[in-house]
């Protein structure tokens, strides 16, 4: 039967208890308060949406971490999980990646609705693992207590604090994949944006049709390991010769990205599709400093020996070749690429932020590769006010429109004749 206009839907309603004067109060009437007020939270979380707000960046210790017990410190921050509830944690924190040997496995906790899906904790074998922050509920002291009439209280806990655990998910990946070290962080990343998956690609052929509901590795994972409660920090691979071989915050990582009526038609107009775009940008670049300060010489190194797929614009250090911890043509042997030409620094935000709605570089096609220098680092590398070594250029898919200003006689550069 239909509801009549201006009648008042009770259900799905914020239910708390009615206050007014020689009301007989109990436990059961204040915790529904509670639970109320923890209820209309949760509604404004879900709108603002889910993801890292700022901080819980996860980096190694090296201090602390060893190849049999990996540590990693995870920074303050602050994150909204898809249940709509919020993340904090205040103080930089060292989380043991494997137990050691006085550990026991983690007792069970009230987690309200956040029942972990399986007691998982630690490292337990070579891979990559998903470490994710997630809700949790842990009692406090004890409280004076006094019983009404013949009831009594089941527990006298002085506080209930509402607080957060981390814990780690071992990520399905092939032996095949996990052989390829070189490629594996690029490859696992791209898995997890999942923007060749049937789910995503579609939707362009074919906008009306039936097709599989999400796209992307952790989309997966949601059926079966990945709960609403948890939010992604990471991914780490770790195996027992090397210990920790990388951190990828971005493969994984996302701004609040807020739900929206376009995902369920067309994916690539939602604000989780710009999100993603950001993601891939900042993927690259991360993985890049990586290569910078672990492999020497890197300007020998190839797009194709450590990528299948580059983000549509990227940034990378470029100089000569006596120039030290920069790249040079060889990154882009075997690509087709057009010569670099300035670009003006006002165009360079506007072509980073243009390329997030746009899909990544399949390193197997035979996709054109624009090549940019930026006019205001030439010129001050050119004046002396910057060293050779602070040249970059930025490449961009072919399909972004052609941004070129002048050509550029590159054997300028590439024989040093600014001074370092």
């Amino acid at each position: 039967m239909a509801s009549d206009l201006l009648t008042s839907i009770l259900e799905g309603g914020i239910r708390s208890p009615n206050f007014f004067n020689g009301r007989l109060l109990s436990g059961e009437d204040l915790n529904m308060e509670k639970a109320a007020n923890r209820d209309a939270r949760r509604h404004l979380g879900r709108a603002l949406g889910d993801g890292v707000a700022f901080g819980f960046q996860v980096v190694e210790n090296a201090d602390l971490s060893t190849i049999d017990r990996p540590v990693v410190t995870i920074m303050p921050g602050l994150a909204v999980n898809r249940r709509g509830q919020t993340l904090m944690l205040k103080t930089k924190t060292d989380v043991a990646l494997a137990p050691s040997v006085e550990t026991e496995e983690p007792a069970a906790r009230a987690f309200y609705d956040c029942i972990p899906p399986s007691p998982d904790a630690y490292i337990a074998g070579g891979g990559v693992y998903l470490i994710v922050v997630r809700p949790a509920v842990e009692k406090e002291g004890r409280a004076p207590m006094s019983s009404l009439g013949d009831s009594s209280a089941s527990c006298n806990a002085k506080n209930i604090v509402e607080c957060l655990r981390f814990r780690l998910i071992k990520l399905d990946v092939s032996e095949e994949d996990l052989a390829d070290v070189a490629h594996l962080r690029n490859r696992i990343a791209y898995k997890c944006f999942g923007l060749t998956d049937a789910g995503y690609t579609g939707n362009v052929s074919n906008p009306f049709g039936e097709h599989e509901p999400g796209y992307g590795m952790l989309d997966g994972m949601r059926l079966t390991s990945l709960t609403d409660c948890d939010v992604p920090l990471a991914l780490i691979y770790w195996n027992t010769k090397d210990g920790i071989g990388f951190i990828d915050a971005w493969a994984v990582r996302r701004r609040i990205t807020s739900p929206g009526w376009e995902e369920e038609w067309l994916p690539h107009l939602s604000t989780r599709r710009r999100k993603e775009g950001e993601a891939m940008f900042s993927q690259f670049q991360e993985q890049i400093e990586a290569i910078r300060g672990k492999d020497q010489p890197i300007a020998r190194i190839e797009a194709k020996s450590r990528f299948d797929y580059l983000p549509p614009v990227g940034i990378i250090p470029f100089s000569t070749p006596r120039t030290s911890g920069t790249f040079d043509m060889n990154f882009f042997n075997g690509l087709a690429v057009r010569d670099p030409v300035f670009i003006n620094g006002a165009k360079l935000q506007a072509l980073i932020c243009n390329s997030f709605s746009y899909p990544p570089i399949d390193l197997n096609s035979e996709e054109m590769i624009w090549l940019y220098r930026v006019r205001e680092n030439g010129e001050a590398i050119n004046k002396g006010k910057l060293a050779l070594s602070n040249s970059y250029i930025v490449f961009s898919t072919g399909q972004i429109p052609y941004q070129g200003e002048a050509q550029f006689d590159l054997s300028y550069w590439d024989y040093g004749n600014y001074a370092d």
